[in-house]
This record gives C-alpha cells, sequence and structure tokens, in this order.
C-alpha cells in the first residue's frame, strides 16, 4: 500500500487526495499558518473534488447534511468537511514537524531528502532556500507517481533538477533495493520523511522499511515517521473512529496495523535505529497549538516519531 494506490480504481488514494486538500485548506483559511501549501488545490483535479462533495453529503447524518446544504458552494462545503475530519489536525501538524526537522537535519549536514509514499506532496515545488542545494527523492507506487506527474505537467511545473522520481512497490521490492538503484548515496547523511502510510502495511512491512532505512543509510541519518497506537486498533473505539476505519476498508485501504509507543524505542533499536522523539496528541499540541483559537488539533490516536540511524 505504499504509495497509496486504491485498489478499487488504480487511481491515487483518496487518502493521498484527500491530505494534499487539507494542506491547502490550511494555507487558505487558519491563522496563523503552520504550513504554506495550497498545490492541493491545483493538484486535486475538478472531477475529484465533485466526487469527494457528492460523498461527504450522502455519507452524512440528517442535520449534519442539512447544514451543509446550506453552504453557498462546493468548495465551502469540502473545506467544511475536511475541517472537521478526525485527521485533519494530524495531517497539517505531521508535515510541519517533519519539514522542521528536515530543516535541522540540512543544517547537521544532511544533503538527501527521501519522500516514502509521497503522494501529493508538493515540497519539490516548494523548496524553501535550505533545500535548494539537496538532492530530493520521491519514491511512490508507480500508478500514482504517474498521476502525480501528469498533473505536475498539467499546471506547467518545471521540475527542478535536484528532483528524482523512484517508482517503487514496496510491498514487492526492498527500500534497499529501490535506493540502490536510483543515485541515493548511502555515504551521505539523508533525511527521510515517511508520513501517513504505516497504517495501512501490515507490521512485517513496516519493520522492513525502517530497517532498510537503517541498513541503506550514512550513520547520523534521520527518519521522521507516523503511527497509530496498536492498541487503539486491538480495542472497540468509538462509533465515529469505527466508521472511519470501515470506510477506509471499504475502499481497499484498511487500517493494518500501528506501534506499541511503550515498546517502540526498543524495537527501533533492533533494527538500528535510535528514537530520538516520539511525539503524541498532547506533545504536538504544545508544541504547535498553544494560543491558536481557530480550533486546529491534532486527533487522539496518531503520533510522529524521529529516530537516527546509528551506524551499529
Amino acid at each position: 500500500m505504499v504509495g497509496k494506490v486504491s485498489v478499487k480504481d488504480g487511481g491515487p488514494s483518496r487518502t493521498a487526495l484527500a491530505a494534499a486538500l487539507m494542506r491547502a485548506v490550511h494555507t487558505r483559511l487558519d491563522r496563523p499558518r503552520l504550513i504554506d501549501d495550497p498545490w492541493g488545490d491545483r493538484l486535486v483535479s475538478a472531477v475529484e473534488k465533485a466526487a469527494l462533495c457528492q460523498r461527504a453529503l450522502e455519507g452524512a447524518e440528517p442535520a449534519a447534511r442539512k447544514r451543509l446544504e446550506t453552504l453557498r458552494s462546493q468548495q465551502a462545503i469540502i473545506d467544511a468537511v475536511l475541517r472537521s475530519h478526525g485527521t485533519y489536525g494530524g495531517v497539517i501538524l505531521r508535515s510541519r514537524y517533519a519539514e522542521d526537522a528536515l530543516e535541522s537535519a540540512v543544517a547537521r549536514g544532511a544533503r538527501q531528502y527521501v519522500l516514502i509514499g509521497a503522494g501529493f506532496d508538493s515540497f519539490l515545488v516548494r523548496q524553501p532556500p535550505f533545500a535548494r542545494d539537496i538532492d530530493i527523492f520521491e519514491i511512490d507506487h508507480p500508478a500514482s507517481q504517474a498521476m502525480k506527474r501528469q498533473r505536475l505537467e498539467e499546471c506547467a511545473v518545471k521540475i527542478p533538477p535536484n528532483v528524482q522520481f523512484v517508482p517503487a512497490d514496496l510491498t514487492q521490492e526492498p527500500l534497499e533495493s529501490v535506493l540502490a538503484r536510483c543515485s541515493f548515496c548511502r555515504a551521505l547523511p539523508a533525511f527521510f520523511s515517511w508520513l501517513g502510510v504505516t497504517i495501512y502495511l501490515s507490521r512485517d512491512a513496516n519493520l522492513a522499511t525502517l530497517r532498510g532505512i537503517a541498513r541503506s543509510s550514512a550513520p547520523g541519518s534521520e527518519v521522521v515517521f507516523t503511527y497509530i497506537d496498536q492498541r487503539v486498533l486491538d480495542e472497540r473505539q468509538s462509533a465515529r473512529f469505527e466508521k472511519m476505519r470501515a470506510t477506509r476498508a471499504a475502499l481497499g485501504e484498511a487500517w493494518l496495523s500501528g506501534f506499541n509507543p511503550a515498546t517502540l524505542e526498543n524495537e527501533l533499536t533492533a533494527l538500528g535505529l535510535h528514537l530520538v522523539e516520539d511525539l503524541g496528541s498532547s506533545e504536538l499540541r504544545s508544541r504547535y497549538c498553544a494560543g491558536r483559537t481557530d480550533g486546529l488539533s491534532p486527533g487522539t490516536n496518531g503520533h510522529v516519531a524521529r529516530a537516527r540511524v546509528t551506524g551499529g
């Protein structure tokens, strides 16, 4: 499932499209901005937006649907639905955290940025000054990546020379093999971003990817990844959570696994990684949402972790 290609229709997953739109909605409506990423509004097609709006109306409870129908436009409905979604805050905060960590890593000497399961992430066209001397690798499922490249072309985007697209299905090919067949240099420090993906993979697949990062990278390289607390998946949750989980499964994007925060450090150590930081909802809220009045807040079950390759 790395790359988030929907098995239902062979196109980019609804999760990837929604995440791109969430970042654009945040850029337009939330203040202060934590990220400046308007690209979802351009990369997600009009047909996909119309379908999202229709699904939202059809799936809403009667009272919620009535409220949505009073809004003045399709765009207003999409904005309202996305901002009220349980994952909205997490999508925004994980993006900000990852790019903060990337900037710090580059300042310490990282010269390569690898996005695993890049989806419709737009960093390649938003590169801040600190990133313009690093090599950027986007690893994604071939179908999803082809769709993204087509959308970029339709937007008349000229791909920067420091960007390399690496099509790969990581359920079929190990990350180490993928990195070995592109210009990634394992002797140079790197930074890996792996956001919004691990929940859709088996535990074995997640451990294999993290092990691949450790084995393929220079000591001091880092990875930021998101995960859900495994205990949440193992226990019955609220009706809203269970409905969301069932919806994702019906779309071919089932939630398969997470990590236990209490054992994550030891698991990473066994893979050749040192856990630098593991932020749950309270830590993310304290770091990024203090004093906000717009209601932006992380979900209750997600984590974002940063780990460093030990080289041992």
